[in-house]
């Protein structure tokens, strides 16, 4: 590009003064006088020859070049025609041979390249070249950190969540069974695990599948906690999308939908198969039901995905629900060639029991014996760790986590139990028995049927009018006004026991209330939901049908209205863990109307004095039940007999009891110790803490938005509402039009949920930070220093380079090598300064074009000298990452295959992934480049 003095109609010209104005065309010129038209704007300029502020727009062999019609060519030769430029060269789309006068140039051509724009006038603020620089820094450390993923998601800092995450969410197609107990979060740790695939670039395409009651709560907890919009798929979308003759699956990166949807429409599991996924995630995963020779439809439905999708997250809260043998079979999803024999995985868990009780003295600080190590080294012969010298605390450390790591399901199954974890609230039990109505008794008498017995209310006489006749009524529309304003869930098994509750309250009290069942719209579901978290005007009670047990989460609420009680303890379980978990700041009341000398009263007494399932979580409930449930069915059609039901309590608490002594005996204690990250967590909460506590985010986000025209309104506590400020010239994608309110701060974003969570993770950051490094603003400056120490009329240049590799993002070049910055200041002489201008003032335009003019030649010189230097620096980084890669790299490949020794669980595919990795990176660096992103010259002028 250069300029030229004869101007001639139809050359393209730019403005030195306006540069907003794009690329003008002379549309006619006399002896005095030229006129220039910009198409871009629509606007013409007419100057007066001598001091017309313009650039002429030129182009060199080997630039590329774009056409009003859209097609680019590379120049390989010019000629000139009447005063008008004619490029000649090869198109990128179609290599064939084309020309192009410059009378036919896209008028939005923007000059890209530092030299270019500082030569030609096209100058921005001088700050600008500060925020490229800032912004390049920042988003270098940010590719860089353990805590990519983890640290920007809106969580309060739960050590086993963000262990789980991190240890699963780093692997190459993690492929495990979350099983923590109700209320310890394993919906965040999916969600911690996602967000770091894909900020990692590990994972890019998602299909979560879960029971249809869940598809809204997966929807707006992603969106909510990480900032991932996922597209709910049903029927009708599919539909839509059917039109087009693709596969609908393969239009969207990120899909929710409900297991019934794929499992009873072939035609949509079979396009769900054929669309290419990095990972699945599979919630409730309980309900599949296995054995050998009858496998379930939804079993076999998700079974077929998991053959197909290389990553997949298996989520339960009761892993042993529908018995052992269904457990193995989610084990067998995960990995078949592993777990392809029942009896073979019973002898191998014996092993590892065996192992865990071997241990059990290193967990509690305890000698251990001769007889032990011995047993340990039989059971883990490949361990590297000195078993000489076990009093040294950091000896036995190492020697328990490497035993955890090499312990059978360790590495596949995380499983925490609420025993271990604390900041568990109480659990009361408030049990309000109630006299039976003389015709439920009437009729009771005469059934053997077991719903009868436990919900008389469904009787089909009296489905319009037990309402005025059930106590449990009368009870609850006496009790809601005693606590209120306290928020009420109240659970019951049936959605028309909900509906017809609800009426009663409508019909006889003002109480706001809220009903919520499965046969309500997922839309309707979550406005019910939405009205009775409101704190202020929202419902005082949510009635929920039995769904509302599963995946809800309504901690804000402390008393929990169990209307009727479900035959399973882990149902019941799932009901309180509504109430019960993580994040509860009270305890909660649990509060049990029952019908005397019914099958409710016997329940009742068999889940309290039984199991003690009101009161304390009981993962041993199912294993009890499957021992006593015909006794408990005897019992519950026979209230009256008291001695039978003694005796059925008697039995319940001793099998209850002997089952907790072999859950506590160590089993799986080694297990248990893995997923909670004791020991291991610890550097990762102290690093995200560090980020939580430094403010450049802020800072840089504050001047960031406010360089780009964003308002932003300081609204107290720490909130701050961000609009779209009149001078934006460019919309911020993820910037509500309308304003958003936004914070920096954890334990602001954890008490608001309307508030937004903005941190490095963060899409709005990104964003704005895109909007800056993407664009040619910053990329040339011209300004002033006042500085009466430094001599009149000095000046330098500062230049911004970056140090860049091009490879695939499955790669995961970033986290060794980022774009880095590597900025230089050339004085004068040509020489390397370390001065830093803090202030810088912009120059006048006529000015900086007399300076330029004069300038030219040196400056040029001083780009050679600081392209010279930028490239010995970044030989320096090139080798630095080099090395880091190798030795992490060539590291977890040494640890897996140790580690494979004893545990099968690690997959020949994940230690080949990481070889191909290491060896198509060495490749990539070979070919980084440094690249001269923006320059400042900085004049003194006291």
């Amino acid at each position: 590009m250069s300029s030229a003095s004869e101007y001639a109609v139809g050359q393209r010209w730019l403005s030195n003064t306006e540069s907003e104005l794009g690329l003008g065309a002379i549309v006619n010129q006399d002896f005095r006088s030229v006129e220039v038209f910009y198409p871009a704007t629509g606007e013409s300029r007419k100057y007066t020859k001598k001091d017309a502020p313009l650039t002429r727009l030129t182009f060199e062999i080997g630039d590329t070049i774009k056409s009003q019609d859209g097609w680019s060519l590379v120049v390989t030769e010019t000629e000139v025609s009447q005063n008008v430029l004619i490029y000649h060269g090869n198109r990128t789309d179609s290599d064939e041979r084309e020309r192009l006068p410059e009378t036919m140039l896209d008028h939005h051509i923007r000059l890209n390249q530092p030299e270019q724009r500082l030569f030609s006038m096209q100058h921005d603020i001088p700050k600008w070249f500060d925020l490229r620089l800032k912004a390049f820094t920042h988003m270098s450390d940010y590719q860089r950190s353990n805590i990519i993923g983890l640290a920007g998601a809106r969580i309060e800092l739960i050590p086993h969540q963000l262990h789980i995450a991190s240890q699963v969410g780093g692997r190459h197609a993690p492929r495990v069974l979350l099983a923590d107990e109700v209320g310890l979060g394993k919906t965040i740790e999916a969600a911690l695990i996602l967000h770091q695939q894909i900020k990692t670039a590990r994972a890019e395409r998602v299909l979560i599948v879960v029971p249809d009651s869940l598809v809204h709560q997966w929807l707006v907890e992603m969106l909510r906690r990480v900032n991932l919009a996922f597209a709910i798929f049903d029927e009708s979308r599919c539909e839509a999308m059917d039109e087009g003759g693709e596969n609908p699956f393969e239009q969207e990166q990120l899909v929710l939908c409900s297991l019934d949807f794929l499992r009873d429409n072939q035609k949509r599991h079979e396009q769900a198969l054929a669309a290419g996924w990095d990972l699945l995630v599979v919630d409730e995963a309980h309900h599949l039901v296995w054995s050998a020779d009858a496998p379930s439809a939804d079993y076999q439905c998700v079974e077929a995905l998991a053959e197909a999708i290389p990553g997949v997250l298996l989520l339960t809260a009761t892993p042993d629900q529908l018995g052992h043998e269904s457990h193995f079979a989610r084990l067998r999803l995960l990995d078949p060639a592993k777990f392809h024999d029942y009896q073979t995985f019973l002898d191998e868990e014996s092993q590892y029991s065996e192992l865990a009780e071997a241990v059990t003295p290193l967990i509690g600080d305890e000698d251990l014996s001769d007889a032990q190590i011995d047993r340990i080294r039989a059971l883990a012969p490949h361990s590297a760790s000195n078993f000489d010298n076990l009093d040294d605390f950091d000896n036995r450390d190492a020697l328990l986590h490497e035993l955890i790591d090499r312990h059978g399901t360790g590495r596949l199954l995380f499983r925490n139990r609420r025993a271990g974890i604390s900041g568990f609230p109480e659990r009361h039990l408030q049990a309000h028995p109630l006299p039976l109505p003389e015709l439920y008794e009437d009729m009771l008498e005469l059934t053997d049927d077991l719903d009868e017995a436990l919900y008389p209310e469904r009787q089909p006489s009296l489905v319009n009018s037990w309402t005025d006749l059930d106590p449990r009524v009368e009870w609850l529309l006496e009790f809601l006004p005693t606590v209120k304003p306290e928020k009420v869930l109240l659970i019951c098994a049936s959605a028309v026991t909900a509906q017809q509750l609800g009426e009663a309250i409508r019909l006889r009290t003002g109480i706001r209330h809220s009903v919520f069942h499965e046969g309500m719209s997922i839309v309707e579901r979550d406005k019910a939901a939405h009205f009775f978290a409101d704190s202020e005007e929202g419902a005082q009670i949510l009635l929920c049908s039995e769904i509302g047990s599963e995946g809800r989460n309504f901690q804000f609420a402390h008393h929990l209205v169990l209307f009727d009680l479900p035959l399973t303890p882990d149902l019941l379980e799932q009901r309180i863990g509504r109430l019960d978990r993580i994040g509860q700041t009270k305890d909660i009341q649990i509060h049990v109307p029952y019908l005397q000398d019914s099958a409710q009263s016997v329940l009742v007494k068999w889940y309290n004095e039984g199991l003690g399932a009101f009161t304390q979580t009981c993962p041993t409930g199912t294993g009890v039940y499957e021992q006593v449930k015909d006794n408990l069915t005897e019992c519950l059609l026979v209230p009256q007999d008291n001695d039978n039901i003694s005796d059925l309590v008697e039995q319940t608490r001793h099998i209850n009891q002997q089952l907790r002594q072999q859950l506590d005996a160590g089993r799986d204690r080694l297990l248990e110790l893995n997923a909670s990250g004791v020991g291991k967590v610890e550097d990762l909460l102290d690093e995200i803490i560090a980020q939580d506590a430094n403010d450049s985010l802020p800072d840089f986000m504050n001047w960031l938005l406010d360089a780009i025209g964003v308002n932003q309104e300081d609204k107290g506590n720490d909130c701050f509402i961000l609009r779209p400020g009149e001078s934006m010239v460019n919309s911020l994608p993820g910037l509500d039009p309308e304003g958003m309110t936004v914070t920096y701060r954890r334990r602001v974003a954890t008490t608001l949920e309307h508030v937004h969570y903005l941190s490095w993770d963060h899409p709005l950051v990104h964003n704005a930070v895109d909007m800056i490094l993407t664009d040619t603003i910053g990329k040339a400056s011209l300004g002033f220093i006042t500085d009466r120490t430094l001599p009149k009329g000095a000046y330098w240049l500062e230049a911004l380079f970056t140090l860049t590799v091009n490879a695939p993002r499955e790669l995961q070049a970033s986290r060794f090598l980022p774009a880095t910055p590597i900025k230089l200041c050339i004085d004068a002489q040509g020489e390397q300064s370390d001065i830093i201008f803090e202030k810088t003032r912009r120059a006048n335009k006529k000015i900086a074009q007399q300076l330029i003019g004069a300038l030219k030649k040196p400056v040029n010189n001083q780009i050679d000298k600081a392209r010279e230097l930028a490239t010995a620096q970044a030989e320096a980084l090139l080798e630095e990452a080099k090395t880091d890669m190798n030795t992490s790299l060539s590291g977890e490949i040494a640890r897996l295959r140790e580690l494979q020794q004893d545990n099968p669980a690690i997959r020949d595919s994940e230690i080949d992934f990481i070889e191909a990795q290491m060896s198509a990176l060495r490749d990539a660096f070979e070919d980084a480049e440094v690249q001269l992103d923006a320059l400042r010259i900085v004049v003194n002028n006291p």
